[in-house]
């Protein structure tokens, strides 16, 4: 094999890769319009497990699906008082008047109240699989307390208007201030869970996604990252 075919078979992506990427979906989604048959490769309906490079025509309902521009990818240290939102709200400020590029989407909002790192991207499928509570991606907080936590008696799993909510991991780093490890990351959680606790949070900081540490980064900070899925 000489380097052209090496080179060639780099850019070599399956069917429902390539629609998650373009098409700004999840790779099932991508599945499922590959099954309903609304996926064609070069005039032919496609097929699962069907790879295409840069000079193959797909079309999705009879329009030609064009392979987007590179993906960005972010870090962001969210700042308190700011809304995780595109959208005004009142007289709260949101994170865009911090961000610039309002191409940019998050994934895994932190509250109005809450501090620390989010992630930003203009690829839509990266964002989900690190903020979906389904994913089972481990997310690092501080929390700074009114009062101490008693572990003898503070319930760390909960149900909540029908959801289940758990802490996966609760640290004590020193006195009123603790590490605390999710998994899901449903709307409020920590706040949900520690509400039930009767347990005031004094402050909320997220300090990790996954892999991603928000170190020393300043307020306010959109730091790019070099990413390819």
């Amino acid at each position: 094999m000489n380097i052209s075919q090496v080179q060639k078979k780099s850019k070599l992506l399956r069917i429902n890769r390539f629609l998650a990427l373009n098409l700004n979906i999840s790779r099932r989604d991508s599945d499922t319009l590959v099954e309903k048959k609304n996926v064609k490769i070069n005039g032919k309906i496609a097929q699962h497990g069907d790879t295409v490079d840069e000079d193959d025509i797909v079309m999705f309902k009879n329009e030609v699906v064009q392979p987007t521009s590179e993906h960005e990818y972010y870090l962001f240290y969210k700042p308190y008082g700011y809304v995780s939102s595109h959208k005004r709200q009142g007289d709260s400020k949101i994170i865009y008047d911090l961000i610039n590029n309002k191409s940019l989407k998050f994934g895994g909002r932190l509250d109005k109240d809450s501090e620390g790192l989010m992630l930003l991207s203009t690829d839509g499928v990266w964002l989900n699989k690190y903020s979906h509570p389904k994913s089972n991606i481990s997310k690092k907080y501080i929390v700074t307390t009114a009062m101490e936590i008693n572990f003898e008696t503070f319930r760390k799993t909960i149900k909540d208007n029908d959801e289940q909510l758990k802490i996966h991991k609760l640290t004590e780093l020193k006195k009123l201030t603790y590490e605390v490890v999710l998994k899901t990351g449903r709307n409020r959680e920590i706040r949900r869970i520690f509400d039930v606790n009767n347990i005031q949070i004094k402050n909320l900081k997220r300090v990790q996604v996954d892999k991603f540490k928000i170190g020393k980064m300043k307020i306010g900070e959109l730091k790019k990252i070099n990413y390819h899925s």
